[in-house]
């Protein structure tokens, strides 16, 4: 067995595997940019990462006579595990090696950013369906639905800004066969469209996604201060030469983990509960 870190063919991956890693899971992960990613703050020797949680502030009117009595910021913490540690293994054979017309590694490494982007995905569409949310049936109109979801949340107190729904493709099937639904570009803009957003509605940008985690025909409304993020091991990728078996063997890992901050801020439409 030898180390090939410095060898020619070890040193072109190394090179070639952030960008490529990088630019795959920012355009394949659809809930990475809507959730709030702490990863700046995670470093060597943590198993968790404690989020502050602070009560919300009180307006107080003004007296010219008295002092305005001030609440009292007592901050707590919801802890975010690190405990989500994949690995994409793989090999190529010499054989394989010299007769591809394709660069092999290079897309390997695409395909396994693809594979990691999807399991970021799901483990945080899963944080959500499993948060406790308030659950509601599907009516027969996706429009009501999502004014349904948007009064929910503006009942209880949630921003107006950074909301976001992740629906199933038949949700969004559903969404867009609407006669009285236009998508992004006819609206004027296709911003949202480039983006890999499907349209955006009602104060939502509307995410797809075919998780599992995602009830059938179903959605789930939330607000990014709803979700947690963070990595502690950007995704690497390390290779050897097996001489005896005479392939290269690679493999691509990372680590991280999430948590739900406040299930208040999300409502989940389940397609499964249809009356």
């Amino acid at each position: 067995m030898a180390n090939t870190t410095t060898t020619e063919v070890a040193e072109i991956i190394e090179k070639k595997v952030s960008t490529i890693v990088t630019d795959t899971l920012i355009q394949e992960s659809v809930m990475i940019p809507s959730v709030r990613d702490f990863s700046a703050l995670v470093g060597m020797g943590m198993d968790r990462l404690d989020i502050p949680l602070f009560n919300e502030l009180a307006e107080v009117n003004v007296s010219e006579v008295s002092a305005v009595t001030p609440a009292t910021i007592d901050p707590t913490a919801s802890q975010l595990p690190l405990d989500q540690h994949k690995s994409i293994p793989w090999v190529i054979s010499d054989k394989a090696s010299y007769q591809s017309k394709l660069n092999i590694v290079s897309e390997a490494v695409r395909n396994g950013a693809k594979t990691l982007a999807k399991g970021i995905d799901n483990k945080l569409i899963a944080d959500l369906d499993g948060s406790g949310a308030t659950r509601t049936a599907l009516t027969a109109n996706p429009l009501q639905d999502i004014t349904l979801a948007k009064q929910q949340l503006d009942q209880a107190d949630v921003p107006r800004s950074d909301r976001f729904i992740i629906a199933s493709p038949a949700f969004c099937k559903s969404l867009l066969d609407d006669n009285t639904i236009v998508n992004a570009n006819q609206y004027g803009s296709r911003e949202a469209q480039q983006n890999g957003e499907v349209t955006r509605l009602f104060g939502f940008t509307i995410l797809e996604s075919n998780s599992p985690n995602i009830q059938e025909d179903g959605f789930i409304a939330f607000h990014r201060q709803a979700v947690a993020f963070a990595r502690q091991l950007s995704v690497s990728l390390k290779s050897e030469y097996k001489v005896l078996e005479h392939h290269w063997a690679y493999s691509m890992s990372h680590l991280f983990g999430s948590v739900i901050t406040d299930a208040t801020r999300v409502k989940i439409f389940d397609g499964n509960a249809l009356p």
